[in-house]
C-alpha cells in the first residue's frame, strides 16, 4: 500500500459544490495519520463547516486500527478491499453501513482493506442505520436501457438518496441534466462523460443544473448519491451529541489535548 510523509490535517478539498469535480484513483494524495496503519486519499474535505465532512478512501494496512470513536453527524461506508471489521462483525467486500449520528465502534482489520468513507455528512437522529452487501441484493431494472440498479437508502424526511448501478458495455445518454447534485464513485469498470474517463476507484460530482453526456464503453459499476445543494442538514449535529469517555481519553494520551472537543474524527 502507498505510503505518505504527509500528515493529514483538516483542510478545503474540492470544497466547491457547484463545480463539476473529477478525481481519479491514481492522482489521489495519500495522508499518514495519527492512528495505527490507516491512511486517507480525500476527495472532498471542507473544515470551515461544522464538524468538517470529508469523502475519502480510507487504507488500514494489515493491523490497522481506529479507537473507539462517535460519529457526529454519521458515516457511510461501503467496503472494496480485504476485510474491514468492528464490534457488529467482519464486513468483505460489498459491505455497505449507513451509521447514524449515536453509532460508536472500533473499527480495525487484522488482513488490511480499502474503503469508500463519507463522514459528517448524514446528520439527524432518526436516519435509519443500514447493513447490507452490494453483491447480494437483487438488481431492479432502471428507467435507462442497459442500467440496472440496487438502492441502498432513502428515507422520509431525509433528502438524501444512494443506489447502485450497473451500466451494461455500450450504454450511453445523448444528454442528462440533475436538478441536486449527484456523486458517483466507479467500483467497477469505467465511467465516462465528455469531460473524461473515470476507471475503478474515480470519483466524480455533478453539480445541480449541470449537463453532461455520461456512457460506460465496456461497462461499469458505481455507487450513486444525490442530495439538494442547500442541504443543512447534512451537517447538523445535535448540541446534546457527547463523544465516548473512552475516545475522549485515548486522544487525550495521543494527540495530547481532547481532539473530540476541536477535531472530531
Amino acid at each position: 500500500m502507498e505510503s505518505s510523509s504527509v500528515l493529514w490535517q483538516p483542510q478545503k478539498i474540492n470544497e466547491n459544490l457547484f463545480s463539476h469535480t473529477a478525481v481519479l484513483y491514481n492522482s489521489l494524495t495519500w495522508y499518514d495519520t495519527l492512528h495505527t496503519g490507516i491512511l486517507f486519499g480525500c476527495f472532498e474535505s471542507d473544515q470551515e463547516l461544522q464538524n468538517h465532512p470529508v469523502t475519502m478512501l480510507t487504507k488500514f494496512e494489515p493491523g490497522g486500527f481506529f479507537g473507539l470513536h462517535g460519529h457526529p453527524g454519521g458515516e457511510e461506508i461501503l467496503v472494496l478491499q480485504g476485510l474491514f471489521k468492528d464490534e457488529i462483525g467482519v464486513h468483505p467486500s460489498g459491505s455497505y453501513m449507513l451509521n447514524p449520528e449515536g453509532f460508536i465502534h472500533r473499527p480495525y482489520s487484522d488482513e488490511g482493506c480499502l474503503t469508500f468513507v463519507k463522514l459528517r455528512q448524514h446528520g439527524g437522529k432518526t436516519r435509519q442505520q443500514v447493513r447490507v452487501n452490494i453483491f447480494e441484493l437483487p438488481w431492479q431494472p432502471g428507467v435507462i436501457p442497459g442500467v440496472q440498479v440496487k438502492p441502498l437508502y432513502e428515507q422520509m424526511d431525509y433528502p438524501e438518496k444512494v443506489w447502485i448501478e450497473q451500466w451494461q458495455p455500450g450504454t450511453q445518454l445523448s444528454y442528462a441534466v440533475e436538478t441536486m447534485i449527484k456523486e458517483i464513485f466507479v467500483i467497477e469498470g469505467t465511467w465516462s462523460d465528455e469531460f473524461g474517463d473515470y476507471p475503478t476507484y474515480s470519483w466524480v460530482r455533478y453539480s445541480p443544473n449541470c449537463p453532461y453526456r455520461p456512457a460506460s464503453k465496456d461497462g461499469c459499476l458505481i455507487y450513486v448519491k444525490t442530495y439538494p445543494a442547500d442541504n443543512t442538514n447534512r451537517f447538523i449535529v445535535g448540541e446534546d451529541f457527547q463523544f465516548p469517555e473512552q475516545q475522549i481519553k485515548e486522544d487525550k494520551l495521543l494527540y495530547g489535548f481532547d481532539l473530540a472537543a476541536k477535531k472530531p474524527l
